[in-house]
């Protein structure tokens, strides 16, 4: 066809130009199929996920979860504790999770991450002894965006080591319950 004096370095060169500029516009049709698939794909009735929310540059306007001031009944931690209770059916199951709730309970004055940050962060001289205490730490106005955070891991931890334990679907269902309910605070003046 073409009769071109070229080189074995030039030819080598010139398929790995032409494979690079082919393996890229492969690349770039894919991406852009995926994205249009999730974009179908993406459900309409909840438009944020509460654990992204909390963890970006969002405020309460662009993130809103319900509409509660910093005021609030501070039951609102223990109300997810009676939302996920309504859920269990039989006997045995009620009792393992009023045993789990209870053991749960029992571990957070003995959490020296939520003892230290109530300490330093909060600068409160009150034990927390309780899910109403740690709802009172997250609303305490010392606290910052990582403050929260640490909190809500250490929430989290406790809810996977309470014994004889709760479900994955009930912890989840807990630790998504108290991330809403923490994104509902809104920020704090030091936030």
């Amino acid at each position: 066809m073409f009769n071109t004096k070229m080189s074995q370095k030039g030819k080598v060169l010139a398929l790995f130009a032409v494979l690079s500029f082919a393996i890229a516009g492969l690349a770039a049709a894919v991406t852009l199929h995926l994205e249009q698939y999730v974009t179908a794909q993406s459900p309409q009735s909840n438009p944020y996920d509460p654990n992204i929310c909390f963890g970006s540059n969002v405020t309460q306007a662009t993130c809103p979860t319900h509409s509660h001031s910093n005021s609030q009944n501070q039951t609102d931690i223990v109300d997810c504790f009676k939302k996920i209770e309504e859920t269990v059916s039989g006997t045995a199951q009620t009792e393992n999770y009023t045993k789990s709730v209870q053991n749960f309970n029992s571990l957070i004055p003995t959490n020296n991450d939520i003892a230290l940050i109530n300490t330093a962060a909060a600068e409160s001289s009150q034990p927390v002894k309780d899910m109403d205490g740690v709802w009172d730490l997250l609303m305490n106005q010392n606290m910052t965006r990582y403050d929260r955070q640490l909190v809500l891991d250490q929430v989290n931890i406790l809810l996977t080591e309470a014994k004889p334990g709760f479900t994955i679907l009930q912890n989840d269902q807990l630790s998504l319950c108290i991330t809403t309910e923490l994104n509902s605070l809104g920020p704090t003046l030091n936030y």
